[in-house]
């Protein structure tokens, strides 16, 4: 984005005087301010003496000030504190890091933070404890991303650790100088209770912003909520072994940053900063802003994203990328540049609503995030005592804005920020929006008149109406400016030659329903004679027509919503009918005009406009008020105009169908009656008086109908009609009611099975046996299991199964008796067999699918599980039967050998005639003689296997018998070096003993994440539940008692690894050694 010439004096004050500085002028430490943070209107301040300062920012009787380390040489190089002025976390040069809390003062050292500098801290927003943090990220120098949970608990304080989580979960590229989360707020209603949900944590280095996207578990089920009391921590689980809240965030970007969404500038500072705005009556930030040497990078955050339930539950893979983003409409701002004076560095930035500040060492600057223009500019040295300033920060508490230098504070006040937002708005031309912002009736009233010159001028003169109709425009001004767009004619004898309408074109906003006909585009209007027969008028007839123009009725109509609004229903009445008589006598002119030959197409388009402004009249909300006592009076003025056109659209518009479809019906307009039909399924009773007539000329268009209208019609009411219907439209309406109405009325299912057999489709067995498989039920062989009894097969089945039909009445829509009388008569053969399937006739339907010389399909049904292996082998020496005795096919046969495992040789031979040699049959004896040799050579190498594993086992168990190492009784553990003796230990044959717990301390920084959790969840149930202590050992010897941490494989790992991250960390470590 190029950056804009934004150069104005060096002395530029903002023009609406919302900006101020006011100096702090009572604080003034003893040391110099290094830095300093102002939260909940509570200022904390860290001095070269290596002090901490709390002081109230209105309540000079607060002030504390405690020591935060006794080294002399060591600074300050970072102070944290939460939006609630809780929390403190001090990072100092020497890589020590300090926390305390405002209530208890006591500095402890971060003992797991040690050798970091922390460049940013993501505090957590939704914590409500004093003691504790909850889970917040911490940014380090070496790019490192942290997630902590640090207690301030007296009993915490007693010990070495006052971490209740520390857990790296990422490093960047460089050093994190900005951390943001952007996540839902616990008990929120758009947060499903116990489900996952997104969550996005933005991170910024010098020169990139990443976007890290991840599903979280709720927070009230995530187990640090435990640690908020520090006996419940030591009592519930162990220390270090809680998975965290934002792990599954950084899960999938562990090993490859690749997934993330990442923006990134050329050049850098070496530093950026990050800022985020959220309104004090919303859940989440609405805008970020990010410092960088390029300019600003500002946009908008869509937390809508945040609540896709579908991708929220994309997956259970807590591993898996979510490749979205929050930011929308980014741009890149300028740096504003004063003329005259020296271009500096910017040193960090505060976001608000609507602008951005900007702190440089000599001056604080503005930006209007709208317009990108400077508003605020204005030298620092006299507010902060003649010192440079040091930074500027925003209290979240109170959206206070503070800057401070090594001497003082001062406060930026920020009054009624968005003052002149409405007028950058108007000046856009963005109507909508300057009406959001505007705060008096002036304002507003100037916002209508701009819009109504606005559209005035673009010719859109309909809406310029309705704006002028708002403003305070005296009425007549109005009238007479739209009148001057308007055709006043008088004619004698001509009435032909006046032109009615003016050429003025309705806006999208005033667009009629598709009801009037759309022309091709205006032809040149010919001259028209008034001599001729068409123009020539009956002696002594004297026509005087007056027509207003389409804006001034379009005012006129904007006039009636404001006497609406005062609800005179009785003047609004009569305004009202005034505009639909004037509107229907001009569409009556104009309908005469185009009804005579060669009419030019400029008559038809102004027929159409002036009919459109009719129907769009009619539609109004107006009209719906009047209508209960003017709907006879419309239809009388329709009436008597003759306009049957715009009758039918009134009656659509007001919804009386029925009047409609009689109509239709009357004058034989099929089409347009099943179409209301279709778009209104409320008249589908009526379908019971016109579905027979509609049958034979609208079928699908009358199915369509049926459908739309659903259970409001009874099927069997309807099949009469039905039956009338092309068959495949018939089938259509019939599957409709079966599958998704459910109808279980057994005259529509005998219906549609003839429909599917009788079909000339080569599909009609397909679809048939699809819906047998969709309504037949699974137990319908038990159902009808003692109907077969004593049934021989001369006896008629179908007849057979119509009468158990009726006498057992199944849980079946259709007689199965008719069913399969239909498939045989129809040569429906896979229907058929299925049918015998599922009542369990597998002999009946192997015979009718060998009939039919389908052997395929009789080994189907043989094939089936819900046969007996007896069975199944007498039904395959009956298919083996009809392929040698039918067929005399032996390559079949023996095929049938290699299909079916219940069958041999010596059950095919008998079936074979005498000629038949075994010549025929040579390669499969020969294949079955060589597959019974493999079996046996295989079997024999496994007991080989197996007997020389077994010996070397029995070896390698006896000599264990016999190992031993001996261990001094002052043995130290090579950790902790405190006696091996006190806990439970283990030893290696390296010599090296370990304490239990210290040797998984030790390994657990080199496990894979899974292993870790799995681990520390066993050792956390081992504590408490006995029957998992032997799984908690096993898992342990596996994963961290495998080999020696100090010389085993980790040991050899680690030798590549860097004692320091960077040069800059090895040169402060080495100067630190050689000041010491």
């Amino acid at each position: 984005m190029a950056a804009k010439d934004t150069e104005e004096t060096v002395e530029f004050f903002s023009e609406d005087g919302i900006f101020s500085l006011n100096p702090l002028s009572w604080f003034r430490p003893s040391s110099h301010i290094t830095h300093a943070v102002v939260s909940s209107n509570i200022v904390f301040a860290a001095t070269t003496s290596n002090t901490l300062i709390m002081a109230g920012a209105f309540d000079r009787s607060y002030f504390k000030e405690t020591e935060i380390c006794q080294q002399s040489d060591d600074r300050v190089h970072n102070l944290f504190v939460d939006s609630r002025g809780c929390h403190i976390v001090i990072s100092m040069q020497s890589g020590v890091n300090y926390y305390t809390t405002r209530k208890c003062m006591k500095i402890k050292q971060l003992s797991k933070a040690k050798d970091l500098l922390i460049d940013s801290v993501a505090w957590n927003p939704f914590n409500e404890s004093d003691t504790a943090t909850q889970e917040i990220l911490i940014g380090a120098n070496d790019g490192s991303i942290f997630e902590a949970v640090i207690s301030s608990s007296e009993e915490r304080l007693r010990t070495t650790c006052n971490t209740v989580l520390w857990k790296n979960l990422i490093k960047l590229d460089n050093s994190v100088t900005g951390l943001a989360v952007v996540r839902y707020p616990p008990g929120s209603p758009l947060v499903p209770v116990g489900e996952p949900q997104m969550c996005v944590v933005f991170a910024s280095t010098p020169g990139r912003l990443y976007q890290f996207v991840g599903r979280i578990q709720s927070p009230d089920l995530t187990p640090s909520r435990l640690y908020i009391n520090a006996q419940a921590a030591a009592t519930a689980l162990r220390e270090g072994y809680l998975p965290g809240l934002y792990a599954p965030v950084f899960a999938a970007y562990a090993q490859n940053l690749s997934g993330s969404k990442c923006v990134e500038f050329p050049g850098s500072y070496g530093y950026s900063d990050l800022k985020l705005f959220q309104k004090n009556d919303e859940e989440v930030p609405s805008q970020f802003a990010w410092m960088t040497a390029s300019g600003i990078y500002f946009g908008r955050l869509d937390t809508t994203r945040l609540l896709d339930p579908v991708l929220a539950s994309s997956t259970t893979d807590p591993t898996a990328t979510v490749r979205i983003s929050l930011t929308s409409q980014v741009k890149l701002i300028p740096y504003p540049t004063m003329a005259g004076e020296s271009v500096g560095l910017p040193l960090n930035i505060c976001l608000t609503e609507f602008h951005v500040i900007i702190a440089f060492a000599d001056r604080v600057k503005a930006v209007n995030l709208l317009d990108e223009r400077a508003v605020f500019s204005r030298s620092t040295l006299d507010a902060l005592a003649g010192a440079q300033t040091g930074a500027i920060c925003r209290d979240a508490a109170s959206g206070l804005l503070w800057l401070h230098s090594c001497k003082t504070l001062c406060q930026l006040t920020l009054d009624h920020e968005d003052t002149r937002i409405w007028k950058i708005h108007l000046e856009r031309d963005e109507f909508n929006d300057a009406r959001k912002y505007c705060k008096t009736a002036e304002q507003l009233d100037q916002i209508n008149c701009r819009e109504a010159e606005f559209c005035f001028a673009r010719g859109d003169y309909i809406r310029s109406a309705e704006l002028f109709a708002e403003t305070s425009t005296p009425f007549e001004e109005v009238a007479l400016r739209f009148s001057q767009t308007s055709v006043l004619t008088s004619g004698k004898g001509d009435v032909e030659g006046a032109p009615v309408a003016t050429g003025i074109a309705l806006t999208e906003d005033y667009g009629v329903d598709g009801e009037h006909r759309k022309f091709e585009k205006e032809e040149p209007e010919e001259k028209e004679n008034s001599s001729t027969p068409d123009a020539a008028m009956p002696l002594g007839l004297n026509l005087q027509l007056l027509t207003p123009s389409i804006p001034l009725k379009v005012f006129l109509r904007a006039k009636l919503k404001l006497i609406e609004k005062t609800s005179d229903e009785r003047q609004a009445a009569i305004v009202a009918l005034w505009l639909i008589e004037l509107l229907l006598g001009e569409i009556g002119v104009y309908e005469d005009r185009c009804g005579k030959p060669c009419v030019p197409l400029a008559r038809q388009e102004e027929l159409s406009s002036v009919r459109g402004e009719f129907r769009q009249l009619i539609t109004s909300s107006v009209i719906e008020k009047i209508l209960p006592n003017c709907k006879d009076l419309i239809y009388k003025l329709l009436l008597n105009h003759g306009n049957h056109t715009d009758l039918v659209f009134f009656a659509k518009n007001i919804g009386d169908h029925d009047r409609l479809i009689d109509h239709y019906m009357s004058r034989g307009a099929h089409t347009e009656a099943v179409f209301v039909f279709t778009t209104h399924p409320s008249c589908a009773q009526k379908l019971y008086q016109y579905s027979a007539q509609l049958a034979s000329s609208e079928p699908r268009m009358l199915v369509d109908a049926l459908i739309r209208a659903g259970r409001r019609l009874c099927p069997c009411r309807l099949l009469p009609s039905v039956l009338l219907l092309p068959s495949d439209e018939a089938i259509r309406y019939l599957e409709f009611v079966v599958d998704q109405l459910q109808c279980q009325e057994q005259a529509i299912h005998h219906q549609l099975i003839l429909l599917y057999s009788g079909s000339a489709s080569p599909s009609n067995d397909v679809r048939l046996l699809g819906y047998l498989k969709r309504n037949t039920s699974p137990s319908l062989c038990e159902v009808f299991a003692g109907a077969f009894d004593g049934l021989n097969e001369s006896d008629n089945m179908p007849q057979a199964l119509s009468s158990a039909y009726s006498t057992l009445e199944p849980a079946l829509p259709y007689d199965p008796g008719f069913a399969i009388r239909t498939s045989m008569e129809n040569g429906c053969l896979r229907s058929t067999i299925f049918l015998l399937q599922s009542l369990g006739l597998f002999k009946q339907a192997v015979e009718e699918a060998l009939s039919k010389n389908d052997v395929a399909l009789a080994k189907e049904v043989v094939n089936s599980d819900m046969i007996g292996i007896d069975t199944q082998r007498v039904l395959w020496l009956r298919i083996a039967r009809h392929v040698i005795t039918d067929k005399s096919n032996p390559q079949e046969a023996t095929a049938l050998l290699q299909e079916s495992a219940l069958l041999g040789l010596e059950d095919v031979f008998p079936l074979f005639p005498d000629f038949v040699t075994i010549d025929e049959f040579r390669e499969i004896i020969c294949a079955s003689l060589d597959t019974y040799n493999s079996q046996i050579e295989q079997l024999k190498s496994e007991m080989r296997v197996t007997a020389e594993s077994s010996n070397e086992i029995r070896t390698q168990l006896n000599n264990l018998k016999s190992h031993f190492e001996l261990i001094p009784e002052n043995a130290r553990c090579s950790h902790c070096l405190y006696a091996l003796a006190l806990r439970t230990f283990y030893v290696f044959p390296c010599g090296h003993f370990f304490h239990t717990d210290c040797l998984m301390n030790l390994v657990r920084p080199h496990l894979a994440p899974s292993d870790a959790a799995r681990l520390a969840a066993l050792y956390a149930r081992s504590e408490t539940d006995g029957s998992v202590v032997q799984k908690f050992r096993s898992h342990f010897d596996e994963l961290v008692a495998a080999d020696c941490v100090l010389c085993g494989r980790i040991a050899v790992e680690s030798v590549t690894r860097l004692y320091f991250a960077d040069a800059q960390t090895y040169e402060a470590e080495r100067k630190l050694w050689l000041s010491s």
